[in-house]
């Protein structure tokens, strides 16, 4: 998983320092010269997509999403192992609409011979963040509930530990 999270972090680095740079090099354009650059509205939303979709697997490696952790935390350990389970299956069902739709979108892109408006390059190429954002998140998701299962078991067993050890005091 270290290359994988080398292959995201380095994808979502350049596709941000791509729009940065080709969107610096717009401004400076239409300043100076009154020109605007046609292609950089295009591959900057392209781009976009792309470290949007990298960017949302890296949060889910670091477990950065939105959660009421407060809620679940207050669930007993078997509560949250199903819980964790019901979310997991839910995101992995959804991603998978995703990346079986993008893939779709894609493939017909490319029988079709579409290409993108500025640049005249084949918009199937970018079409293609769609399924590899999704199934960067499908791995990294499934990796969460691993390593989030296993926790929860751990702390299973300490609540077992505590309650054994509660009754024995009260004993």
């Amino acid at each position: 998983m270290k290359y994988l999270s080398y292959f995201e972090n380095t994808l979502v680095i350049l596709a941000m320092a791509g729009m940065a740079i080709i969107t610096f090099a717009n401004v400076l354009s239409r300043y100076f010269f009154d020109v605007s650059f046609a292609f950089a509205e295009e591959l900057t939303i392209n781009l976009f997509v792309l470290a949007t979709l990298v960017g949302a697997s890296i949060a889910i490696k670091r477990q950065s999403h939105f959660n009421f952790q407060f809620l679940y935390e207050r669930l007993n350990p078997k509560a949250q192992k199903v819980v964790l389970v019901i979310i997991s299956i839910l995101m992995l069902a959804f991603l998978a609409l995703i990346f079986i739709f993008g893939l779709e979108l894609a493939l017909n892109q490319l029988e079709r011979g579409r290409m993108t408006p500025a640049l005249n390059i084949p918009q199937w190429l970018f079409t293609l963040a769609l399924p590899l954002g999704s199934l960067l998140c499908m791995i990294r998701t499934i990796e969460m509930t691993i390593i989030q299962g296993n926790f929860t078991l751990k702390r299973k067993h300490e609540y077992e530990e505590i309650e054994i050890e509660r009754k024995e005091l009260n004993s």
